[in-house]
C-alpha cells in the first residue's frame, strides 16, 4: 500500500501552519465519511487485550476498526459526517437555501459551540452525484453523499478525507481532481497518521492502548514485523552460536541487517515528512535522507548475501553479492545448492529489478549527487546522465509494474529553454520550459528523467523488503550446526521482539506496509 503523498488542502492559505512543520505544528484535521463513524473499535469488545505483552491484543481488526481507536487522540482534529450535533467534530448537512438553491449550508460542533458554513454550486454536486450513480451502479443518494463529502472537506480545509467507498477512491486520478486529492482509505489514513505522530514524537495508539513508543524501538519493531521470515535466520543464528563454540558471525550480521532496515524506515519517514513542507533548507535535508535510504537498503541486501554465503558454506570471499548473476558469479553458484533461492533471485526476477534500480540510484555516490529540479511548483529528484541512460533502457524493456508511472518518473522534453535559480541550502535547480509549438519527440522517454521522490520510494521500499523476506524464507538451513526441522518454521510464540503478531498487524497499518505480511 503506498504511503499517501501529503499536500496542504487546496483552500488553505499558504500562510497557515503546515501540520508537518515541527516549528509550529498544528493538529491533523481529518474528516470521516458517515459509514465509517460507527462500528467496532480496536482495544474494546472483540479486540480487547494489552498489546505490549507476549499475548498481545486480540485478533486482526480491519483498518476502519483500528482507525476508530484514534478518534480521541489529542493531536488529531476529527470531524464526522453525522445526523446530529452531539459531539465536538460532528458535521451535519442541511438543505439547499430557499433563496439560493445553489448553496448548501451545514453546521459543525466545535469546543466553543456551533459553526455555520456551507458550499456553493450545489447544483454541480447534484449533477456529479448523478454521474457517479450512473457510472458506478450505485444509488443517486450515495452518489450525492460522495459528491458532497469531498466538497465539505475542502471547505473545512481537511488534511485527510477518509472513505472506504472504493469507487470514490478510484476517482482520485481523474484530470483536474485537486479537491479529490485528500481522499484516502482507512488504511492510508492510518499510515499518514502514523507518519505524522512519529515525526512529532507523539504517542501512538496500538490495540487501543496509548504508547509512548520511542522512535528507535518502534522502527526496529516495524522492521521486524515487515519481514516475518527474519525469525528463521534469527533462530539459525542462535543455533549456529550454540553449536559452533560461540561463533557470533550470523547473529551479528542478523543484527546488522535488522538495523539497516530499521534505519531505512526512519529515512523514509523523513523524506515523506520533509516533502510535505520543503521550506528553507529542507530540500537539502530531503536529499540527505533519500541518499541515506538508498545506502541502507543496498547495505541490507549486501548483508543478506553475506549471511546466505555463511549459511550455505559457499566461501564466496569478496565476490559475494546478488548482482553477480553471470556464469561463475556468486548468485549463479546458488543453483545446485539452493535452487528455490536461486530461482527467486536470478536475473529477470522481481527481486533483481528492485535491486538493480536501487543500485543505479545508490551509485550516485560515484558520480554526480542526487539533485532537485522544480516543475509546476513541485520538487523532483534528478540523477546524472549515465543513470538516466540505464533507467531509459530498463523502462523500454516494458516490465509489468515497473513503468515510468510506477516509479514516479516524469520526462522533461528536450529542446526547451532552461532557467537556473539558486535554491537556499540546495544549490541550483533548473526549470525547463518547452517552446510553444515545439513538436513532441517520437520517443516518449526522450528528454530528462525526473522523479517524484515519494512515489519512487512507494515502489522501491516495499519491493525491497518483500525481496529480503523471500531471501530469508528460501535460504536452506540444513547446514546450520544442530539443524532440526523446527528451524525452517520457527514458532511465532514468545518472539524475540517481545510483542505478538497481533501487535505487528497493527504496526503494519501505522507504517503503511500492510502488503508485507
Amino acid at each position: 500500500m503506498p504511503l499517501p503523498l501529503y499536500a496542504p488542502p487546496v483552500l488553505r492559505s499558504s500562510r497557515s501552519p503546515n501540520p508537518f512543520d515541527r516549528a509550529q505544528a498544528t493538529r491533523l484535521r481529518i474528516l470521516i465519511d458517515a459509514p465509517l463513524v460507527a462500528g467496532p473499535v480496536d482495544g474494546a469488545g472483540d479486540y480487547h487485550g494489552y498489546p505490549f505483552l507476549p499475548g498481545g491484543s486480540t485478533g486482526y481488526p480491519d483498518a476502519a476498526t483500528v482507525l476508530r481507536s484514534y478518534f480521541t487522540h489529542p493531536r488529531l482534529e476529527i470531524l464526522r459526517i453525522s445526523e446530529d450535533l452531539t459531539e465536538v467534530g460532528d458535521v451535519v448537512l442541511g438543505e439547499p437555501e430557499p433563496l439560493d438553491p445553489d448553496s448548501l449550508s451545514f453546521e459543525v460542533k466545535t469546543d466553543r459551540g456551533k459553526r455555520y458554513t456551507g458550499i456553493g454550486y450545489y447544483g454541480e454536486a447534484v449533477e456529479e452525484g448523478a454521474a457517479f450513480a450512473s457510472q458506478h451502479a450505485i444509488t443517486l443518494d450515495e452518489g450525492l453523499q460522495a459528491a458532497l463529502l469531498y466538497r465539505v472537506g475542502a471547505v473545512l480545509e481537511a488534511d485527510l478525507i477518509v472513505t472506504d467507498r472504493e469507487w470514490l477512491l478510484a476517482e482520485r486520478g481523474r484530470p483536474h481532481g485537486d479537491f479529490l486529492a485528500p481522499l484516502v482509505s482507512s488504511a492510508e489514513a492510518l499510515a499518514l497518521i502514523g507518519l505524522y505522530l512519529r515525526w512529532h514524537r507523539q504517542p501512538v495508539i496500538v490495540g487501543g492502548a496509548v504508547a509512548e513508543w520511542h522512535p528507535t524501538a518502534m522502527r526496529s519493531s516495524g522492521a521486524y514485523t515487515a519481514m516475518p521470515a527474519f525469525e528463521r535466520w534469527n533462530q539459525a543464528g542462535r543455533a549456529w552460536h550454540d553449536r559452533s563454540g560461540g561463533d557470533l558471525r550470523i547473529e551479528n550480521l542478523n543484527k546488522t541487517l535488522l538495523t539497516r532496515v530499521s534505519r531505512a524506515f526512519q529515512f523514509r519517514d523523513s523524506v515523506f515528512a520533509l516533502a510535505a513542507t520543503m521550506a528553507g533548507f529542507e530540500p537539502e535535508e530531503l536529499l540527505c535522507e533519500l541518499d541515506s535510504l538508498l545506502f541502507s537498503l543496498v547495505g541490507a541486501f549486501d548483508v543478506a548475501a553475506r549471511i546466505t554465503d555463511l549459511l550455505l558454506g559457499m566461501n564466496g570471499g569478496r565476490s559475494v553479492g546478488w548482482q553477480y548473476t553471470k556464469s561463475n558469479g556468486w548468485q549463479k553458484r546458488l543453483e545446485p545448492i539452493a535452487e528455490d533461492l536461486y530461482d527467486a533471485t536470478a536475473a529477470g526476477t522481481e527481486m533483481q529489478r528492485a535491486f538493480q534500480v536501487l543500485r543505479w540510484l545508490r551509485n550516485s555516490v560515484h558520480n554526480e549527487a542526487l539533485d532537485l529540479t522544480r516543475e509546476r511548483q513541485r520538487f523532483y529528484v534528478t540523477v546524472e546522465s549515465g543513470t538516466q541512460d540505464d533507467l531509459r533502457g530498463f523502462l523500454r524493456e516494458g516490465h509489468t509494474g515497473w513503468d515510468a508511472a510506477d516509479l514516479g518518473i516524469r520526462v522533461q522534453p528536450p529542446g526547451g529553454a532552461t532557467a537556473a535559480k539558486w535554491l537556499p541550502g540546495t544549490g541550483r535547480y533548473s526549470v525547463t520550459v518547452r517552446r510553444t509549438g515545439a513538436p513532441r519527440p517520437a520517443d516518449p522517454l526522450e528528454g530528462t528523467l525526473i522523479f517524484e521522490g515519494r512515489q519512487l520510494i512507494n515502489k522501491l521500499f516495499p519491493a525491497c523488503l518483500s525481496a529480503l523476506d523471500q531471501i530469508m524464507l528460501r535460504t536452506p538451513l540444513t547446514g546450520v550446526p544442530g539443524y532440526h526441522p523446527g528451524l525452517d518454521q520457527p514458532s511465532r510464540a514468545n518472539l524475540p521482539w517481545n510483542l505478538s503478531d497481533t501487535t505487528g498487524h497493527r504496526l503494519r497499518f501505522l507504517y503503511g506496509i500492510t502488503e508485507l505480511t
